[in-house]
């Protein structure tokens, strides 16, 4: 997926790419930035090639409130690391202006 080419609404989660409305995606990049605050959320930025977008983890989500919590949350968060090649998919959304990719259950 180029994010690049994607087209925004007035609606914040509805994108578009050459008239088809998406909802998910799903990308393999470098991990280039990580923020990190336990208990609270995990944002990191992966370099697809193309571009960076940004991937939040809200911890107090309801996919984090299913299962093991805290031991889940910070075993996911000691993977993500500066240089790493991950693969990962969410829910497109606009985050800060920006569009970004959130955990999606």
């Amino acid at each position: 997926m180029d994010s690049l080419q994607l087209l925004n609404t007035h609606d914040p989660t509805s994108f578009y790419r050459k008239g088809t409305r998406l909802s998910r995606a799903e990308t393999v990049g470098i991990i280039v930035s990580r923020d990190y605050k336990p208990n609270v959320f995990l944002k990191f930025d992966i370099d697809y090639g193309t571009g960076c977008i940004p991937w939040l983890n809200q911890e107090t989500s309801h996919h984090f409130s299913r299962r093991c919590s805290s031991e889940m949350a910070t075993d996911f968060a000691s993977q993500v690391q500066l240089g790493v090649i991950a693969r990962v998919r969410g829910r497109i959304t606009s985050y800060r202006g920006m569009l970004s990719l959130t955990r999606a259950g």
